[in-house]
C-alpha cells in the first residue's frame, strides 16, 4: 500500500497547476487562450472590411455621378436676362445720331481716354430713374457725329428721302351702281358613267417582231416548239424582213422535214434581200434534193456577189457546174473558195475534176496532191484521189 500511496502522490504532483507548490510548469505544458476570444477578433476584423469596402463604393458613385456646372446663381442671371426688356437708350443714341449726321463737322471726333470709358457705368434698366452720368451719356451720344477720318474728304451722307404714305384708294361713289360681276360658265355635263378603255401601246412594226422573237427564243428554250413557232411567224408577219425570225422558222421547218415550208420560206426571204448568202445555200441544197440542180445554180447566181468570203458557198456552187459539165466555171469557183480558205480537201479535189477535164494534167494531179494534205477527209474520197494521182502520171 505503501507504494501505491507514493505512485498516487508522485501523480499528483505531475499535474498539480502552475504555482500551486511554488513550481513552474513542466516545459510541454502551454496555456490556450479561451475560444471566445478568437471569435471576437474574427468578426472585428469582418466588419471593419465591410465598412471600409461600403465607403469606397460610396466614394466611387459620387465620383462618377454628373454634377452641375453652371451654379444657382447663373441660372438665375440666365432667367433674368431672359425676361428682361431691351434698353431704349442704345436705339436712343442711334435715332439720334442718325439725324444729327448731316449737320456734324468734318473733323474726326477723339475718343474719350480709356480711364473715363472705363469708368463710365452702364445704363440702368428700363423703369429705374437714369443717373446723372447716364443723362451725360445720352447727351454725348447726341453731339457725336459719325467719325470721319482726317486724311479722307468731308463727304456728307446722302440725305434720306422722306417716304411719302400712299394716297387713300378712292370709293366708288354711291350714285354710281356697281359693275355686275361676270357670271361663271357653267360646267360641262359628266358623262353619266365613266368608260375605261384599255390602250395597249403599239410600237413600230420592227419593234413588235423583235418582242415576238424574243418571246419566241424563251418558250423554245423551255421546250415548247408550237408555241414558239406561232411566236415567230407573227414575228414575220409584223416585219418580214426580220431575218432571224424567219431564220428560225427555216432551221425548226427543216429539222421536221417540212422542206416544201422551208422553201417558200427562203425564195421569200431571197426576193426581199437576195444578199443573204447563207438562204442561198440552204435553198440550192433542198433543190438538189428535188434534183432540180439548175434551180439550184439560179437560187446561188442571185447570191454571189454578197459570197465573196464564204467558201460554202463557191463549192457548192463549182458542183453544181461540174455536174452541169461547165468545167470552166467550176475551175474557176473551187479556185476562188479556195483563195477564201485553203484547208478545204473537197475544193482540191474538184478543182483536179474540172482540170482533167479541160485536159490540163498537170495542174489537175498537183490538185489531187494538195487535197490528200489539206485536211481530213473520208476514205473513198482519198482513195478516189491517190487513184487520180497514179492514173495521171
Amino acid at each position: 500500500m505503501s507504494i501505491i500511496n507514493q505512485m498516487l502522490q508522485e501523480l499528483d504532483r505531475r499535474h498539480a497547476p502552475a504555482g500551486a507548490n511554488g513550481a513552474a510548469p513542466p516545459l510541454h505544458v502551454r496555456t490556450v487562450a479561451p475560444a471566445t476570444e478568437r471569435r471576437y477578433w474574427f468578426w472585428g476584423a469582418l466588419l471593419v472590411l465591410i465598412v471600409a469596402a461600403i465607403a469606397w463604393g460610396g466614394w466611387l458613385a459620387y465620383q462618377l455621378s454628373p454634377r452641375r456646372i453652371a451654379t444657382d446663381l447663373a441660372f438665375k442671371a440666365a432667367d433674368e436676362a431672359r425676361t428682361r426688356a431691351p434698353s431704349p437708350a442704345p436705339m436712343l443714341a442711334a435715332a439720334t445720331t442718325t439725324e444729327a449726321a448731316p449737320a456734324a463737322p468734318a473733323t474726326a471726333v477723339v475718343a474719350p481716354p480709356p480711364e473715363q470709358s472705363a469708368a463710365a457705368p452702364t445704363l440702368a434698366p428700363p423703369g429705374e430713374p437714369q443717373s446723372m452720368p447716364q443723362v451725360e451719356m445720352l447727351r454725348l451720344a447726341e453731339s457725336i457725329a459719325t467719325p470721319i477720318l482726317e486724311s479722307s474728304p468731308a463727304v456728307p451722307p446722302p440725305p434720306v428721302p422722306a417716304i411719302k404714305p400712299p394716297a387713300p384708294a378712292k370709293l366708288p361713289s354711291p350714285s354710281k351702281p356697281l359693275a355686275a360681276a361676270p357670271e361663271r360658265p357653267a360646267p360641262a355635263k359628266t358623262a353619266e358613267k365613266g368608260k375605261f378603255e384599255r390602250l395597249e401601246r403599239v410600237g413600230p412594226p420592227a419593234e413588235r417582231a423583235e418582242n415576238e422573237f424574243r418571246s419566241g427564243v424563251a418558250v423554245l428554250k423551255l421546250g415548247r416548239s408550237g408555241e414558239a413557232e406561232t411566236r415567230f411567224a407573227k414575228a414575220l408577219e409584223h416585219d418580214s424582213t426580220h431575218r432571224s425570225a424567219r431564220q428560225a422558222l427555216i432551221a425548226m421547218y427543216m429539222e421536221r422535214g417540212q422542206l416544201e415550208a422551208a422553201r417558200k420560206l427562203l425564195q421569200e426571204g431571197l426576193a426581199i434581200d437576195p444578199a443573204q448568202p447563207d438562204f442561198a445555200i440552204a435553198l440550192a441544197r433542198i433543190l438538189v434534193e428535188r434534183k432540180d440542180l439548175p434551180g439550184a445554180l439560179a437560187a446561188l447566181e442571185g447570191s454571189a456577189p454578197a459570197a465573196g468570203e464564204v467558201p460554202e458557198f463557191h463549192v457548192l456552187r463549182g458542183t453544181l457546174l461540174q455536174r452541169l459539165a461547165r468545167h470552166g466555171e467550176a475551175a474557176e469557183a473551187y479556185q476562188t473558195a479556195l483563195k477564201a480558205r485553203s484547208s478545204i480537201p473537197q475544193a482540191w479535189v474538184g478543182l483536179g475534176i474540172s482540170l482533167e477535164a479541160l485536159n490540163r494534167r498537170p495542174e489537175a494531179a498537183d490538185a489531187f496532191r494538195r487535197a490528200l494534205v489539206a485536211g481530213p477527209m473520208s476514205a473513198e474520197v482519198k482513195t478516189f484521189a491517190e487513184q487520180r494521182i497514179r492514173a495521171l502520171r
